[in-house]
């Protein structure tokens, strides 16, 4: 049974407990006037920052979890086990993140509440996430190192080996540190070595891009500071927060990427970096980077007097043996009486003049019989084709008479005409066939279009945003656009809840 808008009021006040005359206006009273949905939006979202205290503090787990690949903006839902709330948190909130933020995970989000006007939602505007259990750079370094571990960017296959004795040394980091100075002193002792500062800061917002730009410049050829042969990367110790720069994606791949072998020196002994475990070799502290760097110019000497007396003893063997080998020719038969060899060579030279003599006298006579076959043999030959190639022309001569060009041209002519007057007839046939059939598709095209289904009362309707036919009410959200086609035009309406009452029902 349905029921009409006076008695549903009358229900509503009754469940209230209130009276029915309360909803109604006094006699004579004026009416208060009627709000639009952007000004009953805007006093609810003034009510709740009325009532709201400016920031809260939010425990609960992450759900789908969407950053916007466009903006920069992350879209999630915070949960618990009884609700729900969405979230937006703004690129520039959301870049100071360390950590990347899963489904799952639970969160202390702080922010405000405000009211989506777009959707008449209200929604939490998130300004700082913090995870729940562990710090934020703890958990920010445990997924970065799990991210780099499986590309394989810590495998100690891709590692370049260092140079022995490296002539120029990048030193990538502050100008007023400590680090600067313990390294330094450690290359006082090789004044022979060239060295390259580039100045970057090592802590602070902007370290890690400014430290990842100069290692892309060093290995780039043609940098400023020339080909290097091997890139420090070195700071002092400092708490995590400082060491941070250390630790960002972005330093990881440029080192990963550097075409020069890099040796990282940062912190102490017991602090490691994501920096360190992807570069060519981890250093503990800046002062042993660069007793690394140089470790094997130290004992350059030693090496180059070992290697002079090994080069001493093998040359005196040589000229040793070479000195034995000499003697042993002095002592050999050739030596002690030459003029016996000279004769024996003579002798033989003139054998082989007698013997090479002979061949060739045998040779000339053979060739001159060959020639005089050949020649009579070619006379014969020539003579038999002449005879038979004129025998051939007079062949040639006698048929050529009988087949004159004149009897030939008028068959292909007659024939040409039998051929063109086919081809006129089966074009002809084939243009009447296919006008037809075309004329056939356009009746058949004309009966079944959607212009005549519209003539008969049918109607088609589609969302207006995609222009998707609608077949089913699944595919129609309430506050969704519809164009209707009609047979002389379109209508547009909005689509309703189907299950919110009617206005008098």
């Amino acid at each position: 049974m349905s029921t009409n808008f006076f008695e549903f009021r009358e229900k509503l006040t009754a469940r209230r407990g209130e009276p029915p005359a309360a909803m109604e206006a006094a006699p004579g009273k004026p009416q208060p006037a009627p709000l639009t949905v952007t000004q009953l939006t805007f006093q609810i979202d003034r009510a709740i920052r009325a009532g709201m205290p400016g920031t809260v503090l939010v425990k609960a787990e992450v759900s789908n979890f969407k950053p916007h690949r466009g903006s920069g903006h992350w879209y999630f839902t915070l949960k618990d086990s009884q609700t729900c709330i969405p979230c937006v948190m703004w690129k520039s909130d959301a870049e100071r993140v360390r950590f990347e933020a899963r489904d799952g995970m639970e969160l202390l989000a702080t922010g405000q509440v405000r009211v989506y006007q777009e959707q008449g939602k209200y929604q939490l505007y998130v300004t700082r996430l913090q995870p729940l259990g562990q710090g934020a750079l703890e958990l920010a370094f445990k997924q970065l190192h799990a991210r780099l571990e499986t590309e394989g960017l810590f495998a100690l296959e891709r590692k370049k080996p260092l140079p022995l004795y490296p002539s120029r040394i990048a030193l990538v980091t502050s100008r007023g540190t400590a680090a600067l100075q313990d390294m330094l002193k450690v290359f006082e002792r090789f004044p022979w070595v060239r060295l390259c500062l580039v100045n970057v800061p090592v802590q602070g917002d902007g370290a890690a891009e400014r430290i990842a730009d100069a290692l892309r410049r060093i290995s780039r050829p043609g940098a400023r500071c020339g080909n290097v042969d091997v890139i420090l990367l070195a700071r002092g110790g400092g708490s995590l927060e400082d060491l941070w720069a250390f630790n960002e994606e972005i330093v990881a791949r440029a080192i990963a990427a550097s075409r020069i072998p890099v040796i990282t020196g940062v912190g102490h002994e017991v602090d490691t970096s994501i920096a360190d475990l992807v570069a060519d070799y981890h250093a503990h502290t800046p002062t042993e980077a660069a007793q690394v760097a140089v470790m094997h110019w130290r004992k350059a000497g030693a090496d180059v007097e070992a290697h002079a007396a090994r080069l001493h003893r093998s040359m005196r063997g040589l000229v040793q043996d070479a000195g034995r080998r000499l003697e042993l020719i002095e002592r050999h038969e050739a030596f002690r009486r030459p003029r016996d060899r000279v004769e024996q060579l003579r002798q033989l030279l003139d054998d082989r003049q007698r013997s090479l003599q002979l061949s060739v006298d045998g040779l000339i006579e053979s060739f001159r019989q060959r020639i005089a076959a050949t020649e009579q043999g070619l006379a014969t030959a020539g003579n038999e084709r002449l005879r038979r190639d004129r025998e051939r022309l007079a062949r040639l001569t006698a048929a050529l008479s009988e087949q004159h060009p004149r009897h030939a041209a008028g068959l292909a002519a007659a024939r040409v005409a039998t051929l063109e007057l086919q081809l006129r007839t089966v074009v002809s046939n084939c243009l009447q066939r296919q006008a037809l059939k075309v004329d056939l598709l356009a009746r058949h095209l004309t009966a079944v279009g959607p212009e005549q289904v519209l003539r008969r009362g049918y109607s088609i309707t589609t969302l207006k945003k995609g222009g998707k036919v609608v077949r089913s009410i699944d595919q129609v959200k309430p506050g969704d656009h519809l164009l209707t086609r009609l047979a002389d035009g379109e209508v547009e309406s909005t689509a309703e809840d189907k299950n919110q009452p009617g206005l008098f029902e």
